[in-house]
């Protein structure tokens, strides 16, 4: 019997970046504590001498903040909007999009602690607003219905 894979948001709509945020696991909680979602994330920057990249196994989202995402993306669609953020718990991790059909800007962010500093990464692109609005809101719907599928137990269940 072979298992599905683990629910995953790839986005490659630019040329510059590769984003990709898999679930790793969830961890349910005894009484009214909501489970922690954790992901694995690998996110790679290309310019013009080579690239970033930047990997973590354990980043924390809450699922609200994919739902968020999505309803700002459709905002963005209904011209109510100029901005869609999907942020980490924490904010280690933003991707921001800003800007309208004419001319929208994806910004990622990402910090680190690194002992007693703090590293961060930030770079902003011009990218395409049906690919980053339109497509990328039915991939974070898609998304989000595949992780809550998944249901968390008090002892520490693992998609693996």
């Amino acid at each position: 019997m072979s298992m599905a894979p683990d629910p995953e948001l790839d986005i490659n709509y630019a040329p510059e970046l590769d984003l990709r945020i898999t679930f790793a696991h969830v961890q349910g909680y005894e009484g009214n504590a909501s489970p922690e979602y954790r992901f694995e994330v690998d996110c790679r920057l290309r310019h013009a001498t080579g690239s970033f990249t930047y990997s973590v196994s354990d980043l924390c989202f809450d699922l609200q903040s994919f739902s968020k995402f999505s309803k700002e993306l459709q905002g963005m669609q209904q011209g109510l909007r100029q901005e869609a953020a999907l942020k980490s718990v924490g904010e280690m991790m933003v991707l921001r999009l800003e800007g309208d059909s004419r001319a929208l800007k994806a910004t990622i962010a990402i910090r680190e602690s690194l002992a007693a500093l703090l590293a961060t990464l930030n770079a902003t692109l011009d990218v395409d607003y049906d690919l980053f609005v339109n497509k990328l809101r039915r991939e974070v719907d898609r998304f989000l219905q595949e992780v809550r599928q998944l249901e968390p137990s008090p002892s520490g269940w693992t998609s693996q």
